[in-house]
């Protein structure tokens, strides 16, 4: 078995089986910041690949799925910050010295603007054989990357490769904003649940080309529907506008033969019967300031899904190495009996010291060997 099929085998025994692979399966998210600052601490060449370096068995790749193909329109730049307008009709402000972005405006006024927006074809060929510098691939930076077909052909040899789509609230919000769609769930529910199922054709048309183009072995499927304390609307609402278009999503993916994961940051448990219903196969970020716990929640859902996430890192930031190592171990009970995936419980953030994370990789690969020891 050749490097990235014995890494396949390991997701998929894992994360789709729920069994105990020969180790732990990693990867993770990084922000821009911790990558710089981890590359002057090793002295590594610019060009150095961190999943490389660290072998992971997990990479993400995802195409330009911005609604309208032609993204990231400079409005304004200096030397401290850039405005654009996106594919989704939102205008951005990106300060180069931050890592989230600030969302100015957005292009849909009302609910009842929903039916004339205007989705580009998911299929143009742009979307994955341009350089891509669009919304959800610029992350917390800025600036043009390779295409997604360049980056299939440089990784499918060196990893499993998941491909990744949007659900719809997930879509929605850039493109009507957090506050109007919200009062439209409130006031105009039929138009939010008819523009959420044009959303979800969208995505289907942009998974299936990415299953066509390069066999991913898995698809993550985006959807903050929460934040710390909980929902941002009722469990009743989701169920009845959002849970169809995910099931829908799920379905396709699994007909394919495709492992499913879902990104929700924040507290979701309200819906987490509901997310396993839709097919979601493995369930990320797990954030633990929202109380997701993933030894707690292998208990109570180990048998129905797996879990991908759930490294504290505000503790990763704070720099204490007994505090790290005491997570670890502690996170590590999930993956008794397989179902579970270690890595930050969102990304890896600019403050986290660059030595004590190459050392906790290190302990999660002794410690994450088969049988653990408890």
């Amino acid at each position: 078995m050749d490097r990235v099929e014995k890494k396949k085998k390991r997701v998929e025994t894992a994360l789709q089986l729920r069994k105990e692979p020969d180790r732990v399966p990693l990867t993770d998210f990084f922000w821009s910041g911790f990558y710089e600052n981890w590359l002057r601490a090793f002295h590594l060449p610019f060009e150095t690949d961190i999943y490389d370096y660290y072998d992971f068995d997990i990479k993400v790749i995802s195409p330009n799925m911005d609604p309208r193909v032609e993204s990231c329109t400079i409005l304004e730049e200096t030397p401290e910050y850039v405005v654009f307008k996106s594919g989704f009709g939102c205008t951005v402000k990106k300060i180069f010295s931050a890592p989230m972005p600030m969302f100015l405006d957005f292009g849909v006024k009302r609910g009842e603007d929903f039916k004339t927006f205007h989705f580009d074809d998911p299929r143009d060929d742009r979307r994955y054989l341009s350089p891509r510098c669009d919304i959800i691939n610029c992350g917390d930076s800025f600036g043009f990357m390779e295409s997604y077909g360049e980056s299939i052909v440089k990784n499918s040899s060196r990893f499993s490769v998941f491909g990744s789509i949007c659900e719809p609230y997930e879509t929605m919000w850039r493109i009507r904003g957090p506050e109007g769609l919200l009062m439209d769930l409130v006031l105009n529910p039929q138009k939010v649940k008819d523009f959420a199922l044009r959303c979800t054709d969208f995505m289907m048309g942009i998974a299936e080309r990415q299953i066509e183009l390069a066999h991913p072995q898995g698809m993550f499927i985006w959807g903050d529907v929460a934040y710390d304390q909980g929902m941002f609307f009722s469990p009743k609402v989701w169920r009845e506008i959002f849970f169809p278009c995910v099931k829908q999503l799920c379905d396709f993916l699994h007909s394919k033969g495709l492992i499913t994961v879902y990104h929700g940051c924040g507290r979701s448990l309200d819906i987490f019967e509901s997310l396993i219903e839709a097919g979601v196969d493995v369930y990320n970020p797990l954030e633990a300031k929202a109380g997701m716990d993933p030894v707690v929640l292998k208990k109570k859902y180990g048998d129905k899904i797996a879990f991908y996430g759930g490294l504290d890192v505000r503790i990763l930031g704070q720099g204490h190495w007994e505090e790290i190592e005491r997570e670890v171990l502690y996170k590590l009970q999930a993956a008794q009996g397989g179902g579970y995936l270690p890595s930050s419980d969102h990304s890896v953030a600019s403050n986290v010291d660059p030595h004590l994370y190459h050392r906790m990789i290190s302990l999660l690969l002794d410690k994450g060997r088969y049988p653990l020891q408890r």
